[in-house]
């Protein structure tokens, strides 16, 4: 099933931008679109995902899973993070198991949300 890396290209990592006008989340997202990307991954900037204190922030998510945020992330991390999102998209239920998460993914969590059930009501 495909899932979605959002990147928030807009992270300043809590500090000023800077004299080059390019800021992480920016720098971030090249690193990622640099890499080969794994089948069943889209990739998706994003605005922000409001973890300005804990950027760079990513997110992994799919419908009917698990959606994972992430932060901490450097541009030095862009191959790690596609691992973890191929490892997440060959998932069941979006849940890799703990011990086959990377260190970085283990330590950097900011959020682990449940699935959102649509019924009648919500729509």
């Amino acid at each position: 099933m495909e899932a979605t890396l959002y990147i928030c290209q807009t992270c300043r990592m809590g500090a000023p931008v800077p004299d080059d006008g390019i800021v992480p989340g920016e720098r971030l997202l090249s690193a990622i679109q640099a890499e080969a990307l794994p089948q069943g991954i889209r990739i998706e900037p994003v605005a922000c995902l409001s973890a300005c204190s804990k950027g760079c922030a990513v997110a992994l998510g799919r419908p009917g899973s698990w959606t994972y945020v992430q932060g901490g992330i450097t541009p030095e991390d862009a191959a790690e993070v596609l691992t973890m999102a191929r490892q997440y998209a060959e998932s069941a239920e979006g849940v890799v198991p703990w011990r086959e998460r990377s260190a970085l993914f283990r330590k950097n969590t900011i959020a682990r949300i449940p699935p959102f059930a649509l019924t009648k009501d919500t729509l």
